[in-house]
């Protein structure tokens, strides 16, 4: 981020929640381009890595049964499947009578705390704000009954957005490789069931077919897609930032004009079709790169569509080239941008939106 930058907060930061598969894939270092994008997730300060308890204990039963079925397959010779998709489904009789269970526990037990600490301290996963409460039980059985997702699915989807029962979140992106999961949650629509308990239903993205813009997809387990994965995350990011403050984005930044009496000091945008722009905004302005978010620390009185806009708010139905002075507080005195700051926010392609909090 740049120096000058302030810190994304609030609705300019975005929650990716990882299900149970996604750790164990994470502790293994099954896939290369899933393990790259955690590790881009977590060093972006627009996104936030989370998960919950529940996750944690589905987790810890996870990897007991992988690890101790790994030694029955290296001691027997048999080929059990290691996936944890397939072993999340094992039930309690497990344990091959050739292979006693009892002899590796305390290596295994003593692997899973470590492989906790990777999760929780190596990727920065934060996973005590999501906690087991009674207030999940009535939306969790009702996710069930209406659908074919598992009760444990379930659990997952509705705890990911009710943290708590007085904190709950409106907008979270819940990653998985759960194929019957992810096709269960989207052949019927839940947001009903969501609402009758004022939730935002999670969006779901199955890490083998990541979309962008409802049609690009990416398959975070193939490496033929690796080389992608750090432009497909920015570019990710950023539409979902557009997704989630829709009704306060304006637009794109674009060139401004070269004729020699053109302001300098001016940044310019293509104002959206059908987007009534007001004066007296406080604005924020995020990089294409994600390398920095600017706040206006003073509104803007004034907007620009060629010559000064009389009547607002302006609306068109088609794009318009707006352009507005950013100015700063100098002991009363309203001034222009450093020249180092104004220059990044008159790149191409940086996105305005409306400040809503006025900070």
């Amino acid at each position: 981020m740049e120096e000058w930058s302030d810190q994304p907060l609030g609705s300019f930061r975005v929650k990716f929640f990882l299900d149970t598969n996604i750790f164990s894939y994470l502790v293994d270092k099954t896939y290369s381009g899933l393990s790259t994008a955690i590790t881009l997730l977590k060093d972006s300060s627009f996104a936030d890595l989370v998960s919950s308890k529940y996750v944690i204990f589905e987790f810890i039963d996870v990897r007991k049964k992988t690890l101790y079925l790994e030694e029955v397959n290296r001691l027997t010779g048999k080929n059990k499947s290691l996936d944890p998709n397939v072993i999340v489904r094992y039930k309690e009789h497990f344990e091959n009578p050739q292979v006693k269970f009892h002899v590796f526990k305390e290596t295994i037990k003593n692997q899973i705390e470590e492989e906790l600490k990777i999760i929780i301290q190596d990727f920065e996963i934060v996973c005590d704000e999501n906690i087991l409460h009674d207030s999940l039980l009535a939306p969790t059985k009702d996710i069930n009954l209406f659908s074919k997702i598992s009760r444990e699915d379930s659990l997952i989807s509705v705890s990911s957005v009710w943290q708590e029962v007085s904190s709950k979140e409106n907008f979270l992106v819940l990653l998985t490789r759960d194929k019957p999961f992810v096709d269960s949650f989207r052949e019927v629509d839940l947001q009903f069931i969501f609402d009758n308990y004022d939730l935002t239903s999670p969006t779901v993205e199955y890490v083998e077919s990541m979309q962008l813009s409802g049609a690009y997809h990416l398959n975070l387990t193939d490496p033929n897609y690796d080389a992608q994965i750090p432009e497909y995350l920015k570019n990710k990011i950023k539409e979902l930032i557009i997704k989630r403050n829709q009704q306060y984005f304006l637009g794109k930044t674009i060139p401004c004009g070269n004729s020699a009496n053109f302001p300098t000091n001016v940044v310019c945008f293509k104002l959206l079709e059908n987007t009534p722009l007001n004066n007296n905004l406080y604005l924020t302005i995020i990089g294409k790169e994600l390398d920095f978010i600017y706040s206006t620390k003073l509104p803007v009185t004034e907007f620009r569509d060629q010559v000064p806009i009389q009547n607002y708010p302006l609306q068109k139905a088609v794009t318009t080239d707006i352009s507005f002075r950013p100015m700063v507080d100098n002991n009363g005195t309203p001034t222009a941008l450093p020249a180092n700051v104004l220059s990044r926010l008159r790149e191409n392609g940086n996105l305005i939106f409306i400040n809503s909090d006025g900070t």
